[in-house]
């Protein structure tokens, strides 16, 4: 059996979203959970006097870190589940005419194995 749920959420003022997958799956006395989410944060905003000026205040930008990725894996041998966790955490920009936003990101991709136990 396969379940898959879709959420979508924006907030009312649009400075936020989040997206997310999660898949169910059956296999045998496999249960699967696999998780994809994705969120976005408008962090800040700026109106600049022209396009032309995009190019100038670019290069006078203070850079960002560079994104961060993650990876975690746990697995429990007495129960035989596993969970892998891979984040990944960046910026990016948007230029709309004379406004540019610093979006903030983090995907998240989550798989979490359970085994069924027999029962007695």
């Amino acid at each position: 059996m396969r379940e898959i749920l879709v959420r979508n959420l924006t907030s009312s003022d649009f400075l936020k979203r989040d997206c997310t997958v999660t898949e169910r799956l059956n296999q045998g006395i496999l249960n699967t959970t696999v998780v994809r989410r994705c969120t976005y944060h408008v962090e800040s905003r700026i109106t600049l006097p022209s396009t032309d000026d995009s190019i100038r205040w670019a290069q006078n930008l203070d850079p960002l870190p560079p994104r961060q990725v993650y990876v975690t894996k746990d697995f429990d041998p007495a129960s035989g589940d596993e969970r892998v966790v891979y984040k990944v955490l960046g910026h990016f920009y948007v230029v709309i005419g004379v406004e540019v936003f610093c979006v903030g990101y983090r995907h998240t991709l989550s798989m979490h194995v359970v085994a069924d136990t027999p029962s007695a």
